[in-house]
């Protein structure tokens, strides 16, 4: 789903939808915030990704939850308050009806699945904890149904940097939001862009935005490919962070390719999943 010039403040409302999953927001600021009445971005939201911001806001604060349930050990009430759900019973009651399970019995079930399709293994890549200090990386949002290969979405977003900000290029990323098993294809997440050196005063233009990932410590594993990615992840969410008494943040979750370990024949794809 790629955003046309004249669906710009419709990417703007996902993007702000997205970065407020953890309180229940009013759709009058959306609306402020992206300069249009109620009804209008109602009308184009909906023509744009099928639902209305209501509803879809309510879709990815539950997918959310269903990550959170699924791979750290937080407790039901605390996820529900991490996605904006001040009572259990109200959580509850939501999550049944989008998932058809209770919180307690998607988690237990959701884990039995992963743990009896192979997906976490004894085989798997090793995994390091790095530390990191604050990083800032100019992105593009995606989704699942989008035509455009990274590639194409990285020459798009060069086209519309000045150089200054090129120059502050440092390798190419792609970060990823959601679970195959949770969302559905089309609403599917990721940004992809780069790491930058610095975040500059510059102000992209929408599509385009900056993306700052605070310091702190992070799972690293090499990838084969981009297809080992989801096993990789799982593998280190669930056996490896709860054999070291480790839990992970949903968020930011990003691929980095290491342009220069590829020109020297080298394994160049590093996953990185931020620690809490």
């Amino acid at each position: 789903m790629m955003m046309d010039s004249r669906e710009f403040d419709v990417a703007a409302t996902e993007v702000i939808l997205h970065e407020h999953t953890n309180i229940l927001m009013p759709m009058t600021l959306v609306a402020q915030q992206v300069g249009l009445s109620c009804s209008h971005l109602r009308r184009k939201f909906k023509q744009s990704f099928g639902v209305t911001p209501t509803d879809y806001h309510a879709a990815i604060r539950l997918d959310r939850a269903a990550m959170l349930l699924i791979y750290t050990r937080k407790s039901i009430m605390e996820v529900a308050l991490e996605c904006g759900y001040q009572d259990h019973a109200a959580f509850s009651r939501v999550f049944r009806r989008h998932f058809g399970s209770s919180p307690r019995g998607y988690r237990e079930s959701m884990r039995m699945e992963i743990a009896t399709n192979g997906l976490v293994r004894d085989d798997a890549t090793p995994v390091n904890v790095v530390e990191h200090d604050e990083e800032y990386f100019l992105v593009m949002r995606s989704f699942g149904d989008d035509k455009n290969s990274e590639e194409s979405l990285r020459q798009m977003l060069l086209s519309m940097c000045p150089q200054h900000a090129k120059e502050s290029i440092v390798e190419s990323v792609c970060f990823y939001y959601d679970d195959p098993n949770i969302t559905p294809t089309h609403r599917m997440r990721k940004d992809v862009g780069y790491r930058m050196t610095r975040r500059a005063t510059w102000n992209p233009p929408l599509p385009l935005r900056w993306v700052t990932v605070p310091a702190g410590r992070s799972m690293s594993a090499t990838l084969g490919s981009e297809k080992d990615r989801e096993q990789c992840f799982k593998h280190m969410a669930i056996r490896w962070a709860q054999e070291h008494n480790e839990q992970i943040r949903v968020d930011h979750s990003r691929v980095i390719y290491h342009e220069g370990l590829r020109d020297a024949g080298m394994k160049s794809l590093e996953l990185r999943v931020p620690l809490d």
